[in-house]
């Protein structure tokens, strides 16, 4: 709320991405199995709750998407922007990637709407329909760095 004019604004979209990986030094990928973006490949992913912090949210939605829970920090910022041809703003998406080590547990082959699987790098990007702002930020994610990234889409 724009509380000088009170007017209602939109808000970003602000979400978790999980960069989870097991001792073989594979990392935890879903293909999503419900529209929109059906059969295409990324990192569990979901949205962080009123109330609920960073790492609270990654959590949450590990062990809903995967059974699993892990060691768990903040590994960098992805700010993208999509806009249409006219250059009109479609969406606004803040994504905070969080990154897992030593999971545990019974992983979920299948949850609600996604598939999970464990990848290499290699794996992933021969995939044929995956996620294009997790392949950027891929080199990054793998050197263990921190990172803020802002990208704008034309599409």
């Amino acid at each position: 709320m724009d509380t000088d004019e009170q007017i209602i604004e939109k808000q970003p979209k602000l979400s978790v991405v999980l960069d989870i990986i097991n001792h073989d030094g594979r990392h935890l990928h879903q293909e999503r199995m419900k529209h929109p973006y059906y059969g295409y490949w990324g990192r569990p992913t979901g949205k962080i709750r009123w109330g609920e912090t960073m790492l609270e949210a990654a959590a949450r939605e590990l062990k809903e998407e995967t059974g699993l829970k892990a060691e768990l920090h903040v590994g960098g910022f992805y700010h993208k922007l999509d806009y249409d041809v006219d250059g009109k703003l479609l969406e606004d998406k803040y994504f905070c990637f969080v990154r897992g080590i030593d999971p545990k547990g019974e992983m979920l082959t299948q949850s609600d709407g996604q598939r999970n699987e464990w990848l290499s790098d290699v794996e992933f990007l021969a995939k044929e329909r995956r996620f294009s702002n997790l392949e950027d930020l891929v080199g990054y994610i793998d050197a263990g760095q921190t990172f803020v990234v802002e990208k704008k889409v034309y599409l």
